[in-house]
C-alpha cells in the first residue's frame, strides 16, 4: 500500500471511486452477481473465437474490442479482472474483507464465470457444430 500512495497511483478522486466500486461488488445480490459473471465471460470467450477465427491483425483487434471493453463498462463480473481490483479498492479504503471478497464476490464470480464459458458458449457451440448437435441415426 505504502509503494502505490507513494507512486501517486491512487490520487484521490479515484481513490474514492474505486472503493466504492470495490464495495458494490461486494454487496450485489447472489443472482445480479452471479448473471453477471455468466454474461462476462460469455463475452470474455466470445471475443478469444473472433479473435482466433479472424486471419488478420485487425480483425483480431476488431474481434477483442467489441467484446471486452463492452463488459467492462456496463459492469459485467470477471473473476481475473476483479482478483485485481478487490485487493486494489481495499487498498483504496473500502470497508470490505477478504472474506468478502472471497465469499462474496470472487466464488459467485467464478461460478458463473465457468457457467458462461463452458456451458454457455462452448456447451452452445458444441451444440450448433460438435458432437451435442448430432442426431442420433
Amino acid at each position: 500500500m505504502k509503494l502505490i500512495q507513494l507512486g501517486g497511483l491512487l490520487p484521490e478522486g479515484a481513490r474514492a471511486l474505486i472503493a466504492a466500486t470495490a464495495t458494490k461488488k461486494c454487496s450485489l445480490p447472489f443472482g445480479q452477481c452471479l448473471i453477471r459473471a455468466v454474461l462476462c465471460n460469455w463475452l470474455v470467450c466470445l471475443a478469444i473465437f473472433l479473435a482466433s477465427s479472424a486471419t488478420d491483425i485487425a480483425g483480431k483487434v476488431l474481434g477483442i474490442w467489441c467484446c471486452i471493453p463492452m463488459f467492462v463498462t456496463i459492469g459485467l463480473e470477471h473473476s481475473v479482472a476483479n482478483m485485481f481490483f478487490l485487493p486494489l479498492g481495499k487498498m483504496a479504503g473500502a470497508d470490505i474483507s477478504v472474506g468478502d471478497m472471497v465469499g462474496k464476490n470472487l466464488a459467485i464470480v467464478t461460478l458463473g464465470n465457468f457457467i458462461g464459458g463452458a456451458l454457455v458458449l462452448a456447451g452452445g457451440m458444441s451444440y450448433q457444430f460438435g458432437k451435442l448437435g448430432q442426431k442420433d441415426e
